[in-house]
C-alpha cells in the first residue's frame, strides 16, 4: 500500500512541476520521527503460544527513530496470569532499542528488548521477565531474525533462583508479499532452541520432555483506509515438555488455531 501511494504522489508532483515550470525543493529529513500504534487481537501469541488464554488483548506502542538509524520504543499488551507469572498487573510492557541500516540492498537491524511484566508479587522475582538481544536482516519479501536470551529467566519457564535459561535461541524466518492491492500474504516459520543450565532441577528438560519446539503461521493483512485488518492461522510442532510448560488450568496454550487482529498506526 505504501509503495503504491508513494509512487502515485511522486508522479503527481512531477507532473505538476513540469506543467508549471516551478521547481519545488524537497523537504529536509527530520532528525527524529515519532510513530504511534494501537490495536487489538482475538488471540495474542508469542512464538506460537497463547499469551491471554484465548481472550482478546488490547495493545499499543510508541516508537522514536533518529535519522542516523538508532531507535527506541515501548509497547504493551494485556496478558493472562500465566504469562505474567501471577504478577497481578496482567500486563506485558516491552522496552526495546537498536540500530537499523542498509548494506548492499539488505536491511539490517541490531537491537535488544526487555519483556517486562510489572507488579511481581511473592518473593519479588518475576520469572516472566526476559531480556534478549537480536539481529535481523531483510531483502525483498524475506526477513530473518535471530534472538538470544541474556537473562536467566525465560517467559515463566524458570523458577528465578536455581534455574537458568540464558542462551536460549529463537530463529525466525518470515516471507511476505503483496498479492493484490492493499492485500499482503505472509508465511512464518520459527524455532525455539531452549537451553537449561546445569543447576536447573529439570536437568535440561521441563516436566516430561524437552521444551524446544517449532512454530508456524500463515496470514493475510488488508489495509483498509489505514487500518490493518489481519487473520492468521497458527501451527505448533510441540514436544511433551512444551505441552507441560504451556498448559494452565486445563487450557492448552500451544493449541493450533486462528486469530484476527486490527492495527492502526499514526
Amino acid at each position: 500500500m505504501k509503495t503504491y501511494l508513494t509512487l502515485s504522489a511522486i508522479a503527481l508532483a512531477a507532473a505538476a512541476t513540469l506543467s508549471s515550470g516551478v521547481v519545488v525543493a524537497a523537504e529536509p529529513t527530520p532528525d527524529f520521527t515519532v510513530a504511534y500504534n494501537v490495536g487489538a487481537t482475538s488471540d495474542y501469541r508469542v512464538r506460537g503460544l497463547k499469551q491471554n488464554n484465548s481472550n482478546p488483548s488490547v495493545q499499543g506502542g510508541i516508537d522514536v527513530a533518529h535519522k542516523s538509524g538508532f531507535y527506541v520504543g515501548i509497547w504493551g499488551s494485556t496478558v493472562s496470569d500465566w504469562t505474567a507469572a501471577n504478577s497481578g498487573s496482567n500486563m506485558e510492557v516491552d522496552y526495546y532499542g537498536g540500530y537499523k541500516t542498509e548494506l548492499a540492498g539488505v536491511a539490517l537491524d541490531f537491537g535488544t528488548i526487555y519483556y517486562n511484566y510489572p507488579g511481581a508479587n511473592g518473593t519479588g522475582i518475576n520469572t516472566s521477565d526476559t531480556r534478549e538481544v537480536y539481529v535481523g536482516a531483510s531483502y525483498g519479501p524475506a526477513a530473518v531474525k535471530v534472538s538470544r536470551v541474556m537473562s536467566t529467566n525465560y517467559f515463566a519457564s524458570t523458577d528465578g533462583t536455581t534455574q537458568d535459561a540464558s542462551g536460549t535461541m529463537y530463529y525466525d524466518l518470515t516471507l511476505s508479499q503483496e498479492v493484490a492491492p492493499k492485500l499482503t500474504a505472509s508465511v512464518h516459520a520459527g524455532y525455539t532452541d531452549y537451553k537449561n543450565g546445569i543447576d536447573n532441577i529439570y536437568t535440561g528438560t521441563y516436566g516430561s520432555g524437552k521444551v524446544s519446539y517449532a512454530d508456524y503461521n500463515v496470514g493475510l493483512t488488508y489495509d483498509y483506509e489505514g487500518y490493518l485488518l489481519g487473520v492468521k492461522y497458527y501451527i505448533n510442532d510441540t514436544k511433551p515438555g512444551t505441552e507441560s510448560y504451556a498448559t494452565t488450568n486445563g487450557k492448552k496454550l500451544y493449541k493450533d488455531g486462528f486469530a484476527v487482529s486490527i492495527l492502526k498506526a499514526f
